[in-house]
C-alpha cells in the first residue's frame, strides 16, 4: 500500500508539473533602453513571482544608464537584434506620432513599446493611447491627452515599486510582460485590453485628465483567462489634411484577439461617450451612417476617404468583433468637426493641332 501510495503522489505530482507547463508561455524577452530603469523591471518580475531566467529576462541597450539612449526606430532595431518582444523607455520625449510612424512594424512583428508619459511639448487635444506603444506616468505626475495608464508610488509594495516616472515606466513594462508570459496565447493588444478592463477609469470612460484608462490592477488583469472575453477597444486613429479628394487617416488597429475588422462611421453632430459595446442599429440610432469596414490596405495602416460633396463632419473609428458588436464611443473616437470640399476634378480635351 506504501508502494501504492508513492506512485500515487508521484503521479500527482508530475500531472500538476505537466500542467504548469502546458499553462506557461515560452520565455518573455524584455529590453530596456540602458539600464535606467532596468531594477523596477526585474522587480516587477520578482514581484509577479516569475523567474528572471527561464520566464521573463529583462537586458538592457547599453550599460551606461542614458548616455546611449535609443530613439525609437533604432531602439526597435535593437530589441529585434535580441530577440525581444517588448521595449521600454523611461525618458522625456514623448511624441504621438510615434505610434503612427511605427505602427505597422512594430505589429507586423509582435511587439510593444513602453514609454513614459514626459512629452516635450502638448499633444493635440483629444489624441488618442497608443495602440502600439503603451504610455504610463506616477500618479502625482504629468498626465493629458494621449496617456493610457497611470501607477501609484511604490505600487505593489515590492521590488519594482517607484515614485518616478522612469521607475514605473520599467516597472510597468515588466508587469506586462509577466502577463504575457502567464497568457501565452494572448498578444500584446490582449494584454493592453486586460490592464484597461481592470484600470480604475474603465466603467466611465477614458479620462485623459486622470491617467487616460486610469490606476493598473496587474492581480486583476492577471486573473482574466479569456482574450475572447475582454472588453473591444477602437483603434488609434489620426485625420491628416485633405488632399484632393482624399481626407487620410492613421488608422492604429487595436488588433486584439477578439477584433475581426475596423470601421468608420460618419456623423453630422458629435455622438456622446458610450460606455458599453454597440450594435450597427444602435449606432444608426445615434445619427450614425457606416462608411467603411475592413482593414487599412495590406502593409500600411494609412486609409483613404474619398470626399464626395461639401460638409462638415465627425469621424469615428470604431473596432467590429465576429459578433457585429462595435467597440464602445471613447471621447478620443469622434474625430472633428472636419470641413471637407469636393475639388471639381479638371478635365481637359484633346489638344488641337494649330493650322496656318
Amino acid at each position: 500500500m506504501r508502494g501504492n501510495s508513492f506512485l500515487l503522489l508521484l503521479a500527482a505530482v508530475l500531472i500538476g508539473c505537466i500542467t504548469h507547463l502546458a499553462a506557461a508561455g515560452t520565455p518573455v524577452r524584455l529590453r530596456i533602453n540602458t539600464t535606467h530603469g532596468i531594477e523596477n523591471a526585474r522587480g516587477a518580475v520578482a514581484d509577479a513571482g516569475l523567474n528572471l531566467v527561464s520566464e521573463v529576462s529583462v537586458t538592457p541597450s547599453s550599460q551606461d544608464n542614458g548616455r546611449s539612449f535609443l530613439p525609437p526606430d533604432r531602439f526597435l532595431a535593437d530589441g529585434e537584434g535580441a530577440g525581444a518582444t517588448i521595449l521600454s523607455s523611461s525618458f522625456s520625449g514623448w511624441n504621438y506620432l510615434f505610434d503612427s510612424a511605427l505602427y505597422t512594424r512594430m505589429a507586423g512583428k509582435g511587439m510593444l513599446h513602453v514609454y513614459a508619459y514626459v512629452p516635450l511639448s502638448e499633444p493635440p487635444a483629444n489624441v488618442a493611447p497608443p495602440a502600439a506603444f503603451s504610455t504610463v506616468n506616477k500618479v502625482g505626475g504629468k498626465t493629458g491627452d494621449g496617456i493610457e495608464f497611470g501607477v501609484p508610488d511604490g505600487y505593489m509594495n515590492g521590488k519594482g515599486g517607484s515614485d518616478t516616472p522612469s521607475g514605473v515606466t520599467a516597472q510597468l513594462a515588466g508587469l506586462m510582460a509577466c502577463l504575457k508570459y502567464s497568457h501565452p496565447s494572448w498578444n500584446w493588444f490582449d494584454v493592453k485590453a486586460a490592464l484597461r478592463a481592470t484600470a480604475s477609469n474603465h466603467e466611465t470612460g477614458y479620462d485623459p485628465r486622470y491617467y487616460g484608462y486610469g490606476i493598473i490592477d496587474f492581480p486583476a488583469a492577471n486573473g482574466l483567462k479569456d482574450a475572447q472575453a475582454l472588453p473591444l477597444f477602437p483603434p488609434s486613429a489620426i485625420a491628416l489634411p485633405q488632399r484632393g479628394n482624399l481626407l487620410r487617416f492613421f488608422v492604429n488597429s487595436f488588433r486584439q484577439s477578439r477584433r475581426v475588422e475596423d470601421a468608420l462611421f460618419k456623423f453630422a453632430s458629435p455622438p456622446a461617450r458610450q460606455v458599453r459595446e454597440l450594435s450597427l442599429s444602435e449606432l444608426t440610432a445615434l445619427g450614425g451612417r457606416l462608411v467603411f469596414s475592413g482593414d487599412p490596405p495590406p502593409n500600411s495602416n494609412v486609409f483613404n476617404y474619398r470626399v464626395t460633396t461639401d460638409e462638415t463632419a465627425y469621424f469615428v473609428w470604431l473596432a467590429k468583433d465576429a459578433r457585429g458588436r462595435f467597440s464602445r464611443i471613447e471621447p478620443y473616437s469622434v474625430i472633428g468637426p472636419i470641413k471637407l470640399r469636393f475639388v471639381v476634378p479638371q478635365i481637359y480635351g484633346p489638344r488641337l493641332k494649330k493650322t496656318d
